[in-house]
């Protein structure tokens, strides 16, 4: 390229960038290839909902499951609220609506009664009525050793009792508010209703019957526990850690699901030295966005504190579960796709697996337990294919990416960005050498005040600057073609010199993403703990670069410019420029299809693929080792093909649409190891298949367009003559 060639210094510093980003990416490919297994935890409270609507009961079901694979089953501690939904004798309500309650007032004895009157003072206490002696005592047992710091007054009965609990303002939970019209005529009354308590969801332990239950079964019970903010200080942790020992339950993940991690009350230091010396797993789940995880407060320390000893987990969401008989498949084939992208693609490594549900049904599950077998058998070989094996999950090295090679990648950015600089604005060189060096004593300063924050800057900076050269470089290469060749050119010389310009900007864009990729590989990345979040404006800023050096070349070949750079009579003559209205309406449809293609980057817009892209896409899954990016193969690639052919052939328009089409590709190569969690092979084995599949489509877009050219240029012709 002329740019590098007259830039030296500035093309060295973009390989010292590069070298150093591809030592990181290097370290991290070794990281990947070290945690290469996923494992599954069974929902039981899910799973006892299946055995109900089946022919079996949930031990049946608890051993079948085991010998799939899922021999490890999440049990829920109890709680006041569920043990008052299941068939236990348990009742837990508000003392405000129990005031309420006339009948219940009349029947209520004296003993429960008085104990109201002298005890509960507002409108936030509970009050729960337990009908058998082992629902008594199992939830005494948990007030007492894990919440003796709350008030709470006991009423033995001669089978049961009751207990009433004294919570307040805090622990309240709100629904509608109300508004009252006073009969005195001085306005209105504002209230809100009280429906519940916090006290109604804290933990009260594990209920031996259903450990038992679990374990007769052959499995094992990986525990939930989940906390609220005062009512959660070390003593929950204690008696959590010593109903462990008693039942024989040795949890291998801790995953965490709650508003605070157990302890937090008193901090997370009790947490984190359970979990080492235990050598527990921290399980963090992903959200319903696909992105980043649920974290509750305290999270990060316990995560920082056991060395990042910790994996991510995928929760099989009900919008998962319903898609038994998706997009024309007979049965579980996209819940099993579900699975394999999560594990594959997102650096999953536990499945918090719930069984599956008829489409767009809460209810009704699937009761056959052979699409179990082969959904799994099916998974388990897909995974093997990617060296991905069934066990005991493994958490990946807590990598940290050296401050010397994001420095270096700095560098290498900064050579970029004023190479940039050049092709848009006619410098000086003496300037961009003190550009040069402002630019490197300040990325040095950054990365000592504020590392984290530089590095992130670095990766955005890598993400913008290099997709730009690409499009620097294929339009370079796009007008040197059209200098050296006839316009009427054969097309299949055409073909060959798109495919070597394409295959260039693809490498540029390769080493564009490694430079992005690299600084934010570090291990809070690879597990989520922190994302990129300048993902759609990366994409939107080379794009906007592209209409700029279009203009100027396009002003410099037909000899309105002497320079390729922008001057100030280039700015007069746009403003002065005439607007065509079938330029406004390009200009709306560019619009429309830039907002769509944004819209589709990541998973928070309602915007998604039609059914018929998303079975190709799943074909392509299943077919290949790595699924190409559509936009990238049906679109980008061939349009910078295109962009080629119509350069050549003076078609200005086309050469404009293609050639934004074709820089939405090398955004998108990027914009593919963006995704710190998606493993590097992945995006390598993405792209190839990308380029490949993309020059296919490329040499067939560019034949049938050149039959409408040719159609074209005959009947301009015969309209001559």
């Amino acid at each position: 390229m002329k740019l590098i060639k007259e830039n030296k210094i500035l093309a060295a510093l973009m390989l010292v960038g590069l070298i150093a980003a591809v030592f990181v990416i290097g370290q991290r490919f070794v990281v990947e290839k070290n945690s290469r297994t996923v494992d599954y935890v069974l929902d039981y409270e899910e799973a006892v909902l299946l055995s109900e609507q089946s022919e079996h009961n949930i031990s049946w079901w608890l051993s079948e499951f085991a010998d799939m694979g899922l021999s490890k089953v999440g049990l829920h501690e109890e709680t006041l609220k569920s043990l008052t939904e299941s068939e236990k004798p348990v009742k837990a309500e508000m003392v405000t609506d129990l005031r309420k309650d006339s009948y219940w007032m009349n029947q209520a004895s004296s003993e429960v009664l008085e104990m109201i009157e002298t005890t509960a003072k507002d409108d936030y206490d509970v009050l729960v009525t337990a009908g058998s002696d082992e629902m008594y005592y199992f939830i005494k047992r948990a007030f007492d050793e894990r919440y003796s710091s709350h008030k709470v007054t006991y009423l033995k009965s001669e089978n049961g009792g009751f207990i009433l609990i004294d919570g307040n303002v805090e622990d309240s939970l709100h629904g509608d508010t109300h508004k009252s019209y006073l009969t005195d005529g001085t306005g209105f009354r504002q209230s809100t209703e009280i429906v519940g308590s916090i006290i109604m969801y804290v933990n009260l332990g594990l209920l031996p019957a259903k450990v038992e239950q679990i374990q007769a079964a052959g499995c094992s019970v990986e525990p939930r526990v989940l906390a609220y903010k005062n009512w959660n200080d070390t003593d929950v942790l204690k008696d959590v850690a010593a109903q462990y020992e008693e039942l024989n339950v040795k949890p291998g993940y801790w995953i965490m699901g709650s508003e605070v991690v157990p302890g937090y009350d008193d901090g997370t230091e009790a947490l984190s030295e359970y979990l080492n010396q235990n050598g527990i797993t921290i399980g963090i789940v992903e959200d319903t966005t696909q992105r980043q995880n649920i974290s509750p407060d305290g999270m990060e320390d316990v995560i920082n504190n056991t060395d990042y000893n910790v994996v991510r987990v995928f929760s099989v969401w009900p919008y998962i579960q319903y898609r038994y008989g998706y997009y024309g498949y007979d049965s579980y084939q996209e819940i099993e796709n579900s699975l394999f992208r999560a594990i594959v693609e997102r650096n999953i490594k536990v499945v918090y697996y719930k069984p599956m549900k008829e489409k767009d049904d809460s209810y009704t599950y699937i009761t056959d337990v052979n699409m179990y077998r082969e959904s799994f058998a099916n998974l388990e070989k897909r995974l093997a294919e990617h060296g991905i094996t069934v066990g005991e999950a493994s958490p990946s090295e807590p990598y940290q990416v050296p401050l010397w090679a994001k420095f270096l990648i700095a560098i290498g950015v900064i050579g970029g960005a004023l190479i940039c600089l050049k092709s848009v604005f006619a410098v000086r060189q003496k300037w961009i050498y003190v550009l040069m060096g402002l630019g490197i004593i300040g990325a040095a300063g950054a990365f000592f005040v504020a590392p984290n924050a530089a590095g992130l800057l670095t990766s955005f900076a890598a993400a913008v600057v290099m997709p730009c050269i690409g499009s620097v470089w294929i339009m370079n290469e796009a007008i040197k073609e059209k200098d050296r060749l006839d316009r009427d050119t054969g097309v299949l010389k055409l073909i060959l010199k798109g495919i070597l310009i394409l295959a260039g900007g693809i490498v540029i864009a390769v080493a564009g993403a490694m430079m992005t990729a690299a600084p934010i590989s570090s291990i809070n990345y690879m597990i989520e703990l922190d994302i990129f979040r300048g993902v759609k404006l990366a994409q939107l800023l080379p794009l906007a670069f592209f209409v700029v050096i279009f203009f100027l070349f396009a002003s410099y070949l037909r000899g309105q410019k002497k320079k390729q750079t922008l001057e100030i009579r280039d700015v007069r003559w746009i403003l002065n420029y005439d607007i065509k209205v079938w330029m406004i309406l390009l200009g709306l449809i560019l619009a429309a299809a830039g907002y769509v293609y944004l819209a589709r980057t990541g998973h928070e817009t309602n915007v998604e693929a039609v059914s018929l892209e998303l079975l190709l896409r799943n074909f392509l899954e299943e077919t290949l080792y790595a699924r190409p990016r559509t936009k990238e193969f049906i679109v980008a690639f061939p349009a910078i093909m295109l962009f080629v052919y119509s350069m050549v052939r003076n078609l200005r328009l086309f050469s404009f649409v293609f050639g934004l089409a074709g820089v939405i590709g090398l955004t998108s190569v990027v914009n593919t190891f963006m995704h710190i969690r998606t493993p590097l092979e992945l995006g390598f084995a993405r792209t190839g298949y990308a380029l490949i599949f993309g020059i296919i489509l490329g040499i067939i877009y560019v034949l049938v367009f050149e039959v409408f050219y040719r159609l074209y240029r005959k009947k301009e012709h015969c309209g001559n003559a």
